[in-house]
C-alpha cells in the first residue's frame, strides 16, 4: 500500500491573518512545484547564455530575461556573474559584441555554435546517467535492502541480501 503523501503547501495556501480584504489579482499565475534557483556555477551560467544567445544579438538584460522566460522563472541570473562571463566567452571567440559600448549586443559565433552542439551532448548524457543512477535507488524498499530488477532477474544476477 503506498504511503499517504503530504500536499506542498504553497504561498497561496497559507491563511491570510492580517484581516485586510485580498486584492484581485490580475491573473492567476501557474503554480510551480520549485522555487527560483539562482545559477552560481560558471560554466552553467556560460551554458545557459550560450543557448539564450541562439535567438541572435541581445545585450546582457536580454539574455537574462530569455534564460528566466526560457526557464518558466526558475533560474535566475545575476548580472555581475553574466558580465563576466560574457567578457570570458567574447575572450575565448564563442560569442561576439557588435554596437558601442553603451549598446553591446551579443551573438554566438560559428565555434560558439559547435561548442554549445557538445555542451549540449554532454549535458544530455550526464543526466542520463544521472537518471539511470536516480532510477535504481529507487529500487531499494523501505528496509534498504534491494529488489531484484527484471533485467536482472533475467541476467540471473543473484539478488543483494
Amino acid at each position: 500500500m503506498p504511503e499517504p503523501v503530504e500536499p506542498e503547501i504553497m504561498e497561496d495556501d497559507v491563511p491570510d491573518t492580517t484581516g485586510r480584504e485580498a486584492q484581485a489579482a490580475p491573473a492567476a499565475a501557474p503554480r510551480r512545484r520549485f522555487g527560483v534557483v539562482k545559477v552560481r556555477d560558471r560554466q552553467h551560467v556560460s551554458l545557459l547564455l550560450l543557448a539564450a544567445a541562439t535567438d541572435g544579438p541581445a545585450n546582457g538584460y536580454e539574455l537574462i530575461d530569455l534564460v528566466r522566460e526560457r526557464s518558466g522563472g526558475l533560474f535566475v541570473l545575476s548580472l555581475r556573474p553574466v558580465i563576466h562571463e560574457l567578457h570570458r566567452l567574447v575572450n575565448n571567440r564563442l560569442m561576439q559584441v557588435t554596437g558601442h559600448e553603451g549598446a553591446r549586443r551579443y551573438s554566438l559565433t560559428p565555434l560558439g555554435e559547435r561548442v554549445l552542439a557538445t555542451r549540449r551532448r554532454e549535458w544530455e548524457a550526464f543526466s542520463h546517467g544521472l537518471d539511470s543512477v536516480l532510477d535504481a535507488s529507487g529500487d531499494l524498499d523501505r528496509r534498504g535492502t534491494a529488489r531484484v530488477s527484471p533485467a536482472r532477474a533475467k541476467g540471473g544476477v543473484a539478488a543483494p541480501r
